[in-house]
């Protein structure tokens, strides 16, 4: 090819490049604005991810800051603690438990309703704008009275309209007293030997009784000879609060006699006397909190729980 012909053809293929590579310019300009916005959505995804799951984790740790401060508040105002002393321990359980904000209100004796938040800094959320947020719970506990318990001695107490941290002297019912009530009877939870030696093991070691619920027929025990295993456990309780049944009716006659159990009190007793038609224990019924199933009536004994 001689040279005019030569640079005719080269100045023309030269002059066809710029126009052959513009697409390919364009492609590039458009996949960098897609690489942009998918980008934009992986930082929300992770930001939804990582702070969502954060957010979850503090909304959780809110509930049971909630818990605890409304479970306390409500034993607090049952054990008749002042208002400032209820206000403190609410918030030493919602603080403790990561709460910044508290705020509570009493319902009624023993009900507790507790509000708490707290406020935290996201980590991607802030790309986008969110730079903090707030978790929020509420619980709300109440006191009623124990339709079941642990832990119960076998001494069955008349239900009658005691008042709570008055002296009673409790005795036998007839036949195997003459006095007038209230009356107290000892009780036999497994229903077999009914013997003086079993009832002294239930005293010395409550644990042995298990779970003991209302409505229950219970045998008594009869004679308590010979008594220097029941004294011997009975010291050991002078002094301490103690869960007993609360019964109604009964039925059967002489050795045939049950008692139905309809709650259960808490009882501190400071002495007794035992045989004879004399026999008695004497001391005080109180408001008292244990663990055990809501639902019984209120004798007294309580427990605390949340309402759902």
């Amino acid at each position: 090819m001689d040279g005019p012909r030569r640079e005719a053809w080269w100045g023309k293929a030269h002059q066809l490049r710029p126009s052959a590579c513009a697409p390919w310019r364009g492609e590039r300009g458009q996949t960098l604005v897609l690489f942009a916005l998918v980008l934009v959505v992986i930082i929300a995804m992770v930001a939804l991810a990582v702070d969502g799951g954060h957010a979850y984790v503090q909304r959780r740790r809110m509930q049971y800051a909630a818990d605890a401060a409304a479970l306390a508040g409500a034993r607090a105002l049952v054990n008749h603690a002042s208002p400032s002393r209820v206000d403190q321990v609410i918030r030493q359980y919602a603080r403790d438990n990561g709460a910044s904000s508290v705020t509570w209100r009493s319902r009624g004796p023993g009900d507790v309703e507790v509000r708490v938040s707290r406020t935290f800094s996201t980590f991607f959320a802030q790309i986008v704008g969110i730079s903090s947020m707030t978790a929020r719970a509420e619980a709300e506990a109440r006191a009623s009275g124990v339709a079941s318990v642990r832990n119960a001695l076998p001494i069955g107490v008349e239900a009658f309209p005691f008042r709570l941290n008055q002296v009673y002297e409790l005795r036998h019912p007839p036949p195997l007293s003459s006095t007038a009530g209230p009356h107290f009877v000892w009780l036999d939870w497994n229903g077999g030997t009914r013997s003086s030696r079993e009832l002294a093991l239930y005293i010395c070691e409550p644990e042995r009784s298990g779970v003991q619920r209302i409505h229950r027929w219970v045998w008594d025990v009869p004679t308590v000879l010979p008594i220097s295993y029941l004294r011997y456990c009975l010291n050991r309780r002078l002094g301490q609060v103690l869960i007993v049944p609360v019964y109604g009716a009964t039925r059967g006659v002489g050795l045939a006699r049950q008692y139905r159990i309809v709650g259960f009190a808490a009882f501190r007793m400071e002495a007794y006397h035992l045989g004879g038609p004399a026999e008695f224990v004497r001391g005080r019924f109180l408001q008292w909190v244990t663990d055990g199933d809501p639902g019984g009536p209120n004798y007294g004994l309580l427990t605390v729980q949340l309402v759902k």
